[in-house]
């Protein structure tokens, strides 16, 4: 069956640091970064808002969780998937 996607938004301009948490503050960060890369400022923005330092990132980044990459001069955090997470059933 092909399926096509009516409207497409491209967003190129940074959106900003306004990413909300439910107090699960290492889950909401998987969460936003599953769907959307986070500038190091936004992260550390969030973290502050939540009441947690920068350890969290780096322990999610050392357990494989987060990936941590630069591009045009900014620091971005995305999530890193297990394979297995991305198994697409019918």
């Amino acid at each position: 069956m092909n399926k096509r996607v009516k409207q497409v938004e491209y967003l190129i301009g940074y959106e900003g640091n306004a990413f909300a948490f439910t107090g699960h503050v290492e889950q909401d960060l998987l969460d936003i970064t599953a769907v959307h890369t986070m500038r190091k400022e936004a992260v550390c923005d969030f973290l502050a808002r939540a009441g947690v330092d920068w350890s969290m990132v780096i322990d999610l980044c050392a357990r494989e969780k987060l990936i941590e990459t630069k591009f045009d001069g900014h620091m971005f955090y995305m999530r890193k998937f297990d394979p297995a997470e991305l198994r697409i059933t019918k």
